[in-house]
């Protein structure tokens, strides 16, 4: 399985800032990891080394004696919030409704009632918002059985599909020729691109963003853990440094550099999954939606780019998730590594493929006559796979439909 599909050279831009809560903590505990660990190992024959770096986060969070369980159930929670763009992050306020809840359950308070239903309260608004990326991270802490979890998930999966749809677009109005003629130049530098990016931005609210690691993060992780068993370091280093949804051009090299970064075999495989979601969906809707296209050229697609007859693919899924009472994204990630995982593998990309489709892309937002586009937050990697891997839309803004961060 492909670990990254290429490897590009690192150039200068402007650093990442404004760390969160759990950003703050690791910065801690990270030249102290190690130690704590050997001496925790010394002093017992079995040491979970996920519950040692649960412990130090959470001491660093809110200092005093904090149950293990409830420790480790947190910063689960706080590295999947971190995963999301910062504008779908649960808020402090949210983080800590949800720290309450778990001390109180795990310390066996006697409101600890009250507090779950604080957090109730709380899963309804995110809910009504159209907040699902924060309400699927609050679900996961009362899926108490599986009747519960695939109720949740499937509430999920219709209500952000529906939202999807009925998206509000924005026309976008445009920039000077003279910006447009500069950004969409072969040799344009990072600064003229983000500048005539950022026109975007301000006039819809919508922002572009790759999946990455922080560099300097994951240099100080390495070093940290440098003295602990390969095992061990492979065991933690799943989880931290945590991955982040960075606006384009906020760290600290160039914008190729990050795509190059951003370009792994899960990337790839998110992208197909994207696509077969709303399939699925638009075969489950009653009437005309008026987007019956996508469902033939994702037929088309599939079949010139991997290989693969989707009239296979689609009854699996449906038996899977229906009649077997499957979680989605399992059967998702067994129908995708099955139908789709071979021609995956084979995917290559050189950095010249990234280049060219990185130029195309920029060129297509940055037309004057540009597709409407909703606000919100998107993956730039989604739309660079289409043009490495052609997609062909009957109506060009429905890229924003499936790639708008929920």
């Amino acid at each position: 399985m492909l670990d990254r599909l290429v490897e590009i050279v690192t150039g200068g831009k402007k650093a990442a800032t404004n760390r969160s809560c759990l950003g703050a903590a690791l910065d801690k505990v990270c030249p102290r990891f190690s130690s704590v660990y050997a001496e925790q190992k010394e002093a017992n024959e079995v040491v979970d080394a996920l519950d040692i770096l649960s412990n130090m986060v959470m001491h660093e969070i809110q200092p005093g004696n904090i149950d293990t369980a409830a420790a480790r159930a947190y910063l689960s929670i706080l590295i999947e919030n971190e995963h999301l763009p910062i504008a779908h992050q649960l808020s402090e306020n949210d983080l800590e409704c949800l720290k309450q809840l778990f001390m109180g359950y795990f310390c066996k308070s006697e409101d600890v009632n009250a507090k779950g239903a604080q957090v109730l309260s709380l899963i309804e608004r995110k809910f009504g918002s159209g907040e699902f990326s924060q309400a699927r991270i609050l679900l996961q802490i009362f899926e108490t059985n599986e009747e519960t979890r695939l109720n949740n998930e499937r509430n999920l999966y219709y209500e952000e599909m529906i939202s999807r749809l009925d998206m509000a677009f924005l026309r976008y109005k445009g920039i000077s020729h003279v910006m447009v003629d500069a950004a969409v130049q072969e040799d344009a530098s990072d600064e003229v691109v983000l500048k005539a990016l950022s026109a975007i931005e301000r006039e819809n609210d919508a922002h572009f963003c790759l999946y990455l690691i922080d560099q300097n993060e994951n240099a100080q992780w390495q070093k940290a853990l440098e003295s602990i068993e390969a095992e061990v370091k492979d065991y933690i280093t799943e989880y931290i440094p945590v991955i982040h949804w960075y606006p384009l051009g906020q760290l600290s090299e160039s914008i190729e550099s990050q795509i190059g970064r951003h370009m792994t075999f899960d990337m790839l495989r998110r992208h197909v999954q994207n696509k077969l979601r709303m399939c699925y969906f638009l075969l489950l809707a009653s009437g005309n939606t008026g987007y019956e296209w996508f469902i033939f050229a994702f037929t088309e697609w599939s079949r010139i780019v991997f290989g693969v007859d989707v009239r296979e693919v689609l009854p699996m899924l449906h038996r899977c998730s229906v009649v077997e009472s499957m979680c989605f994204q399992e059967v998702l990630d067994v129908v995708t590594d099955r139908f789709y995982g071979p021609a995956m593998n084979r995917v290559t990309m050189t950095t010249e493929d990234l280049d060219v489709a990185y130029r195309k892309v920029v060129k297509r937002l940055l037309a004057n006559d540009a597709v409407d586009i909703p606000k919100g937050n998107y993956c730039f990697g989604d739309f660079i796979l289409d043009e490495l891997l052609p997609f062909k839309y009957e109506d060009a803004s429905f890229a924003f439909r499936l790639y708008n961060m929920m």
